[in-house]
């Protein structure tokens, strides 16, 4: 779901990741095992003050007309994090972040319960008890997060949406635990890869906010010359490819 945009700024947002290097294109293998001809890394951002400023202004934009408004803002560690960060600063939105730790120990609890191992249960208490002894404190979010939190994931991109619904689990868990009530309202992204992350987060009853979808990006550097032709149809071959497979 895309709100009004300035498209001034989404067209120095596109040039800007083009020229930071945010965006890059040859081959690239995926968390997804995807192989994808373009990869956006925007780690940038911290050592790139105006691409964030620009970044977190149209993403405060887009957020200031979300109804009704969040109370909190969630970033995924850790390009999320500096993003609720700056717009937390632009707009007096307060934010949270969820530890990276939690989605750590699932991954491995995933590749355990793969292979088969007879000590799983054993595995789990094990990893359960290193996170409590690595901070002394038991929790999965940090911030303070309140009974009646409306609450917004924000991260930098959106691929399939398996990180996104990683992180919703987990600040239901921590809500359980804390005995409170929240809403999550959705999740918001400055870039959408356009692989399926809108169609797996509606499944899930949660809406998608995005800045911009790749498509639009390489619209933009194609009309401003910074990319060729075969370098843009390449993409778009690789976008409408990845959405046919989903429809089959």
């Amino acid at each position: 779901m895309e709100m009004n945009r300035n498209i001034n700024i989404i067209r120095k947002l596109s040039i800007e990741l083009y020229r930071s290097g945010a965006i890059s294109f040859g081959i690239y293998r995926l968390r997804s095992g995807r192989v994808s001809p373009y990869y956006i890394d925007l780690r940038v951002l911290v050592s790139n003050p105006e691409l964030l400023r620009i970044s977190a202004r149209l993403m405060l934009d887009m957020i200031n007309n979300i109804s009704p408004k969040p109370t909190k803002l969630c970033g995924i560690p850790m390009t999320g994090v500096v993003l609720v960060s700056a717009i937390s600063v632009l707009g007096g939105l307060p934010g949270i972040y969820i530890r990276k730790e939690p989605s750590i120990y699932r991954d491995i609890i995933k590749k355990a319960e793969a292979s088969g191992l007879e000590c799983l249960e054993h595995l789990k208490g094990m990893l359960g008890g290193l996170r409590g002894k690595a901070h002394g404190v038991s929790r999965l979010v940090d911030g303070v997060i309140e009974d009646n939190d409306r609450v917004l994931i924000v991260d930098d991109v959106v691929t399939t949406g398996e990180t996104k619904l990683e992180a919703v689990e987990i600040i239901k868990e921590e809500s359980r635990r804390k005995g409170i009530s929240i809403d999550i309202l959705g999740v918001a992204v400055l870039i959408d890869r356009e692989e399926g992350g809108f169609e797996e987060l509606s499944k899930r009853g949660l809406k998608l906010y995005r800045v911009i979808g790749i498509r639009e990006i390489i619209d933009i550097l194609l009309a401003e010359g910074l990319i060729g032709r075969d370098t843009a149809e390449k993409i778009y071959r690789y976008v409408e490819g990845v959405l046919g497979e989903r429809q089959a």
